[in-house]
């Protein structure tokens, strides 16, 4: 009892002004409706703002529950995408195949891997022995531009020899004049190949068209690309030539695997003959 009144005694001073202060507010609520509109809109504020505090509050505290449940939200999203992808890549595929009024000498694959950054660059495509492709056969875009040929031939796969590599050849030539040199790739930009060998009396202009000239790889008049840029070489009496590629080897998702209908007996031939099979 004695605590009780010491405590009262500590405290009695703010419970007096307390409860003056809410007889005063009693007043003054009660004095006029004015006043009285006043109090309530203060009261309604106050209340407002304490609201507002509690919801912040129990969105902090459930913050880490409503991003896990955004980040699983996502993770299924992001699922059904690639689903939504790989469906619509496949119906695209089917309906290029069913488009393509081809014969059994052209045959479409898709490109499962495709490397563009090293010195000889190499595709795989999903078609092998099993759907009729054999080594040697030319690889080339869906609109009939060169990209590169055949090298090695598994059941289900192949791996394709790409125009963007050090070490490929192939023959080019003028699509108006039938002047023809060697194309190969000097391993920098990946959307220009060089034409060389092309004499020097023949004319070159920026824009000519550039195609395949038969070879053991390739039939005559694959599109190969444009002249971009060329310079005379003096020691050889022949043009060096910059050639734009008309493939985009980088983007590449379909391509063509074409088989020459003389090929076997070319192969044949040159390898009685030279002992070997030029590109």
């Amino acid at each position: 009892m004695y605590r009780l009144l010491l405590f009262l005694r500590r405290i009695y001073v703010p419970v007096i002004f307390l409860a003056l202060e809410g007889l005063a507010l009693h007043y003054y609520a009660s004095s006029t409706v004015h006043s009285r509109a006043r109090l309530l809109a203060t009261s309604d504020a106050i209340v407002a703002r304490a609201y507002e505090a509690i919801a912040g509050t129990e969105d902090f505290v459930n913050l880490g529950d409503m991003n896990r449940r955004l980040e699983q939200r996502v993770e299924t999203l992001e699922k059904e995408l690639a689903m939504w992808r790989e469906r619509w890549g496949e119906a695209q595929f089917d309906s290029i195949r069913a488009a393509a009024d081809f014969t059994h000498e052209h045959i479409a694959a898709r490109v499962v891997r495709n490397s563009i950054n090293r010195r000889e660059n190499y595709m795989m495509v999903d078609r092998g022995s099993k759907d009729g492709v054999e080594r040697g056969m030319a690889v080339t875009s869906l609109d009939g531009a060169m990209v590169g040929y055949v090298e090695a031939v598994s059941a289900g796969h192949s791996i394709c020899v790409s125009a963007l590599g050090t070490q490929f050849r192939a023959s080019g030539m003028f699509a108006s004049t039938g002047h023809f040199g060697s194309v190969s790739w000097r391993g920098n930009d990946l959307r220009t190949v060089r034409l060389t060998e092309v004499p020097k009396y023949a004319a070159v202009e920026r824009g000519d068209t550039i195609v395949t000239r038969s070879s053991f790889y390739f039939p005559e008049g694959l599109l190969v690309g444009t002249v971009a840029d060329f310079t005379l070489d003096e020691a050889h009496a022949s043009w060096d030539i910059d050639v734009r590629l008309a493939a985009d080897i980088a983007s590449l998702r379909v391509v063509m695997l074409v088989k020459q209908p003389e090929e076997p007996e070319r192969i044949r031939l040159e390898s009685e003959v030279l002992g070997t099979a030029e590109q």
